[in-house]
């Protein structure tokens, strides 16, 4: 797949780009919570390198689901504040998206300024691929960047309709993503090594289904593991898991059961408190009042040992329950023992829940791949169609 990027050599000096980013992040307390490797931070590296070259610089971002009405809590102002805290400069923000108050703003901006557009989402034409939002957008930008990989599976007006507004490229974060993932797909390396944790079977399922007959080990951790325990008539006490993906487990493990490994000892604790007691048990020891929390310290010697002989490795997902950081030590190991092998093997690693445990666990810079795509990563390496990046091919 080749995608329209510009190059070193093109002049952008006084050239409005419409950039579409991706800085859907927590908000806490008027505040955008994002570290240093997460998605605005990303995000600022490529918006610098536009100014640099005489741009002015025009962005666009969803934050929450709003539903196509103005909500104060889903404003963008924490995310241009804290853009402008990393761009040493001021982002002023629109009061509206399309309006008098952006084709102002516009008009006012001097080659490297940088602005941004309300939440695009407060606009219901946003998720309707509206042709009439994508023209007024057009409006006010000279060409398009899609920098927001994490969205583009969507077909949303500030994602697929306004690239037949506007001439349209490829951002280098989003050119990454996609050079990488395709990799990952028509030419992996071997042995490959899969792993898979989080919650919910329906958003693994394809991604199992299109990868685990290329891989030479499926390795289960998290919630995702007590759907395939279940599947096995095995006790899982009180802990978390996705009673649908019940079925779709038992199918799996009748398919590739050989390839598949599951924890053989967990941490269980009676509560989910961050000091409630806790325990390492064999799976066939888990009793019905018991939580499973983290993976235990055999499961995970067994899995580093199969990390460390890999050529290539996928992973989406934490191993514990990770909003507590004393249920997220399985997860910590799991990430530095695949930072491990960057020098040695293609590594990539996704998804919204598993980069804060990266950043955590001191390793989120020593991966070939930190996608910024969670459910976009998984539906890209399940062969799914995406409407964003069809749309930049060349």
């Amino acid at each position: 797949m080749r995608l329209r990027t510009l190059r070193n050599g093109v002049n952008l000096s006084g050239k409005r780009v419409l950039l579409r980013i991706d800085a859907n992040v927590p908000i806490a307390k008027g505040k955008a919570a994002d570290g240093p490797h997460g998605k605005i931070a990303r995000a600022a590296v490529d918006i610098e390198w536009l100014r640099q070259r005489g741009a002015k610089v025009i962005v666009m971002t969803h934050l929450g689901r709003p539903g196509g009405k103005r909500v104060p809590a889903y404003s963008v102002r924490p995310v241009a504040k804290r853009l402008s805290g990393l761009l040493v400069t001021e982002v002023r923000v629109a009061h509206d998206i399309v309006g008098p108050s952006a084709r102002r703003l516009v008009r006012q901006m001097k080659n490297g300024d940088v602005i941004m557009l309300e939440n695009v989402r407060f606009d219901p034409g946003e998720e309707r691929n509206s042709t009439a939002l994508a023209d007024a957008l057009s409006q006010l930008g000279d060409i398009y960047m899609n920098d927001a990989f994490a969205v583009s599976h969507r077909a949303h007006a500030s994602v697929d309709a306004i690239t037949s507004e506007l001439t349209s490229y490829a951002g280098p974060q989003l050119a990454t993503e996609v050079e990488v993932l395709e990799r990952v797909m028509r030419h992996p390396k071997h042995p490959f090594v899969l792993v898979m944790g989080g919650l919910k079977m329906k958003d693994k399922l394809p991604v199992l289904r299109s990868l685990a007959p290329e891989a030479d080990r499926v390795i289960v951790g998290g919630a995702l593991a007590h759907a395939f325990f279940a599947a096995q008539e095995r006790e899982i006490g009180r802990s978390a898991y996705d009673q649908n993906g019940v079925a779709d487990a038992r199918k799996i493990l009748g398919e590739w059961g050989g390839k598949i490994w599951l924890p053989t000892d967990v941490v269980v604790a009676k509560s989910l408190r961050k000091d409630a007691s806790r325990r390492t048990v064999a799976v066939e020891d888990i009793r019905k009042t018991d939580r499973v929390v983290d993976v235990g310290p055999e499961t995970l010697r067994r899995y580093k040992e199969e990390i460390q002989r890999a050529k290539m490795v996928v992973w989406n997902g934490p191993f514990g329950y990770c909003e507590r950081e004393p249920f997220c030590a399985g997860s910590f190991e799991i990430a530095r023992a695949i930072a491990s092998r960057t020098r040695s093997a293609v590594t990539v690693v996704g998804g919204g829940d598993t980069i804060p445990v990266v950043e955590a666990a001191g390793v989120a810079d020593r991966f070939t791949l930190l996608s910024t795509g969670g459910g976009a990563m998984l539906e890209f390496l399940a062969g799914e169609k995406m409407p964003g990046i069809k749309a930049l091919e060349v």
